[in-house]
C-alpha cells in the first residue's frame, strides 16, 4: 500500500512540475503528420484548430500564423508557432509549412 501511495505522489509531483518539455524536432514531425502541402487550406486550418492551435485567418497576405500555448506550471509558458503559406497558384491551397522556433518565457 505504501508503494502505491508513493507512486501516486510521484505522479502528482510530475504533473505539478509541468511536464511539457521543448522539443523542436517532435513539433516538426507532429506538424508534418497533421498538415501537408497541397491540401485545401480550410482543411489544414480545421486540423490545426483540432490540435489546439489558434490561427489568424485574415484574408490578406499569403501566410496564416497558427500558435499554441503550452503551459509549464513552474517555469512559465511556451508558444509553438506554425506558419501556413498559401500556394502561389491557388489561394485556397496550402503551399508550404514553416515550423518556427518554440519560444518560452524566461524567468
Amino acid at each position: 500500500m505504501r508503494k502505491l501511495l508513493m507512486l501516486a505522489l510521484a505522479g502528482l509531483v510530475a504533473q505539478l512540475a509541468g511536464c511539457y518539455t521543448v522539443n523542436q524536432a517532435a513539433l516538426g514531425n507532429f506538424i508534418t503528420q497533421t498538415v501537408q502541402p497541397g491540401m485545401p487550406l480550410d482543411q489544414a486550418l480545421v486540423r490545426m484548430r483540432t490540435e489546439g492551435f489558434y490561427c489568424n485567418t485574415s484574408s490578406a497576405g499569403t501566410v496564416t500564423i497558427c500558435t499554441r500555448n503550452q503551459e509549464r506550471l513552474l517555469r512559465g509558458s511556451c508558444v509553438e508557432r506554425v506558419d501556413l503559406v498559401r500556394s502561389t497558384t491557388s489561394a485556397q491551397t496550402l503551399g508550404s509549412i514553416d515550423v518556427m522556433e518554440i519560444r518560452c518565457a524566461k524567468f
